[in-house]
């Protein structure tokens, strides 16, 4: 049992206490979120889900939200990108193996075959990471103590980034880390809220 534990603990609650910190994070930056309390966040969370159902609504959201909300955003979307990330990595790694068998025998055909094969193997993880509950129920030995861990994780996660935006140097920090991702123009309108030196 303990060690079934440390599983969740390291296979779901941590992944999704680091994605769902780094995404509320990120959208809180934006001002796309807003609330005091996890259950105003997550209301917020929801409102700005339906909001991004349309199609012009999706182009304009930044990429990792874009991801998170294509997957119904909240916890069952946070948990479908993550599921959606584990599979991509695996199939990653094999396109990596045959990519470079097919650089060894210099076959064209081979490399257009493998093109084909990600892009159907792209819609089956999608298809997969939306059916995240079936997944995790055939893929994992104790799937309700996962389910358990990811819930706390994404809970926490959530807490962790509100709190980290009331605290002035906590905020400055994350700021500070984003503004690579962030366009020139939101760089901009940065640089008055960035505390001084």
């Amino acid at each position: 049992m303990l060690i079934n534990l440390f599983n969740a603990l390291f296979v779901a609650g941590l992944p999704m206490f680091f994605l769902s910190f780094a995404l509320v994070s990120w959208a809180l930056h934006d001002g796309k979120l807003a609330g005091e309390t996890v259950t105003q966040l997550r209301g917020s969370i929801a409102s700005l889900s339906k909001a991004h159902k349309g199609k012009g609504q999706q182009q304009k959201a930044d990429p990792a939200l874009r991801h998170w909300f294509r997957f119904g955003g909240g916890f069952y979307g946070l948990v479908a990108l993550y599921t959606w990330l584990l599979i991509e990595a695996d199939d990653l790694l094999e396109f990596f193996g045959g990519l470079a068998n097919i650089v060894v025998n210099l076959d064209p055909g081979a490399l257009l075959g493998l093109l084909i094969e990600i892009f159907v193997e792209s819609l089956i993880n999608f298809v997969a990471a939306i059916a995240w509950p079936s997944y995790w129920l055939s893929a994992w030995s104790s799937p309700w103590l996962l389910l358990a861990a990811a819930y706390a994780g994404y809970w926490l996660g959530i807490k962790a980034a509100r709190r980290a935006t009331q605290h002035p140097q906590l905020d400055a920090s994350i700021k500070k880390i984003l503004s690579p991702f962030r366009g020139r123009s939101r760089e901009a309108s940065y640089k008055d809220e960035r505390p001084p030196k």
